[in-house]
């Protein structure tokens, strides 16, 4: 396995008041170790063609999509607590664009809208989407500032003859514009949960429930998901329970308690059904409505990002701790540089397995897994992402936060900020000038008073990592900056 090789801490000074001036200091461009341009060219012996591709919709509501047929690709999109409402999901998809997008380097990247026009208030909205983007990536130096180029409908989409485009996920009306990659059937099984189950790696003990043949369903689809649904019902507490497509922690259910089995048999009702009601029988064969019952094991899981290049091999980036909501979401993560040494021993033959499973089905590119360890000793993987992940540019920053003798980072996700990003930035001038802080993604709404952000911190140790997450998380919340360490 590639080791990416890392500076030296340096002693560690004693603690300091946090600053107080708010005076704006020259900003200094930030450099990543490597980028995605620099990690798809490892192992090719082809010319570099790869396109990234991201869903960067700015009008509310969508527009729909014409489809020759039915659709091949389904989601569940009635999670609960995921925002779906007005303008809170275009807001996500392009933060998620932006965050994903900043480590592309000199690859291509394409942000494509295809959510329709009309609407008053639709040329600012497109204008200032497209301002956030250029504004997110002048933060890096220049030789690493992505290429970009926006796509407005479907007469738009067209890449160069040779060009592969990569998509966080499949979907139907970009399969039909674009040439891939990575084959889109084969990237909707491996992002599935299923998959894993039924992998050969090493992972929690799984029981995975296929809803039966369309054909068969004689009593209809609300039969069809009670009977899935029985297996919920009956299993032994405690355990967890996977919807097969889904991210970030939705449609994951820790059930402990008969209350929490409860809840998510009324959840995943829901979820079923609507799945259900999608899918036809010429693309049943993709499982989109399986979900998988897994073995609960104690304890904490490390999230390992790393890069598996076109021969196969793993590139290791970084291991860190996963930050979750109340309800379970993830928010963000952490990861402390001292100790990646240590964790890319630990992981080593893991993710080497990982790599070869996932090269195995034709995958090549970023990648992401959840490890645990159980009671044994035994590594299992829990979870597994081929795409980038939300803290996968941590492993790209090391050498700009180390050098400035900062050894602990982490990334905030989904923050809703009362603010513009100009006031944000007056507010966390020192920090920002000092490289303590980088604004991973951020978009405002059109009435422009709610800002959607990613933000990315790195302290010197963990007690002032905590502090200066405390003093973000204390704007968002008030407004106001504040500079007590004792928050």
């Amino acid at each position: 396995m590639t080791a990416v090789t890392l500076i030296q801490p340096l002693p560690l000074v004693p603690p300091e008041p946090y600053p107080s001036t708010k005076a704006p200091i020259t900003k200094v461009p930030i450099t990543l170790d490597c980028t995605l341009h620099d990690l798809y060219s490892l192992d090719n012996d082809t010319p570099q063609n790869i396109v990234l591709a991201y869903d960067h919709p700015c009008k509310f509501p969508r527009d729909q999509i014409n489809l020759p047929s039915g659709a091949r690709f389904v989601y569940a999109a009635n999670f609960p607590g995921a925002h779906t409402k007005g303008e809170a999901p275009n807001l996500q998809k392009r933060s998620i664009a932006q965050r994903y997008s900043f480590i592309a380097g000199r690859t291509p990247v394409a942000m494509i809208d295809l959510s329709g026009n009309g609407g008053e208030d639709l040329p600012n909205i497109l204008r200032t989407s497209q301002d956030e983007v250029v504004r997110l990536y002048d933060q890096l130096s220049t030789d690493q500032r992505p290429e970009v180029r926006f796509i407005r409908g479907m007469h738009d989409c067209q890449l160069a003859p040779d060009s592969r485009a990569v998509f966080i996920v499949p979907q139907d009306h970009t399969c039909t514009r674009f040439d891939h990659a990575v084959d889109p059937e084969m990237l909707y099984e491996v992002l599935s949960k299923r998959w894993l189950a039924v992998s050969g790696l090493p992972t929690p003990k799984s029981k995975i429930i296929d809803p039966l043949p369309i054909k068969s369903w004689k009593a209809g689809v609300d039969a069809e998901v009670e009977r899935m649904l029985q297996a919920v019902q009956q299993q032994g507490l405690p355990f967890v329970v996977k919807v097969s497509i889904a991210t970030s922690g939705y449609g994951t259910y820790v059930i402990r308690s008969e209350s929490e089995r409860e809840t998510a048999v009324v959840e995943l009702r829901s979820i079923l059904k609507d799945v259900l009601e999608k899918i036809n029988e010429e693309h049943e064969r993709l499982y989109p409505a399986s979900f998988v019952i897994q073995e609960l094991i104690p304890g904490e899981a490390h999230g390992v990002t790393f890069f598996v290049t076109k021969k196969g091999r793993p590139v290791y980036l970084a291991t860190s701790q996963q930050r979750f909501d109340q309800e379970g979401v993830w928010n963000g993560g952490c990861v402390s540089y001292p100790l990646q040494p240590m964790f890319q021993d630990r992981y080593k033959s893991t993710i080497e397995a990982l790599a070869k499973a996932l090269h195995s089905k034709g995958y090549y590119g970023p990648a992401g897994a959840d490890i645990m360890t159980d009671a044994n000793g035994e590594l299992l993987i829990v979870d597994v992402n081929p795409r980038v992940t939300g803290s996968y540019h941590l492993g790209l920053l090391k050498n700009h936060f180390m050098q400035r003798g900062l050894y602990e980072a982490a990334v905030l996700s989904r923050l809703l900020i009362p603010c513009s990003r100009s006031l944000f930035e007056e507010q966390f001038a020192v920090e920002i000038a000092q490289g303590k802080l980088i604004i991973s993604a951020w978009v405002i709404d059109s009435k422009k008073e709610i800002s959607y952000a990613a933000l990315t911190v790195g302290a010197e140790d963990a007690v002032k990592l905590g502090r200066l997450i405390r003093v973000i998380e204390t704007f968002v919340k008030t407004g106001e900056y504040a500079e007590s360490a004792e928050l």
